[in-house]
């Protein structure tokens, strides 16, 4: 079973927002990011992934339908 929670570090030990539903004497692994770190990597990400598209742009070479032909309406 896989969980991912959030919480804070209180002295140096983590307290999670929400209990998890796993059951007691559970081995786990733990990774810990601080969400300004994924928030970071997922905006770079993003970006990288926009730049990507804008530079390599796929042009499939179809007819272009209008929005009314698109919503079925003649």
């Amino acid at each position: 079973m896989k969980a991912e929670a959030t919480g804070i570090v209180l002295g140096g030990a983590l307290q999670l927002d929400e209990q998890l539903t796993l059951p007691d004497h559970s081995r786990v692994r733990v990774a810990v990011e601080t969400i300004e770190d994924a928030k970071t990597r997922y905006r770079e990400g993003l970006k990288a992934w926009k730049e990507l598209c804008e530079a390599h742009p796929i042009h499939a070479g179809g007819r272009r339908f209008t929005r009314d032909e698109l919503h079925g309406r003649r």
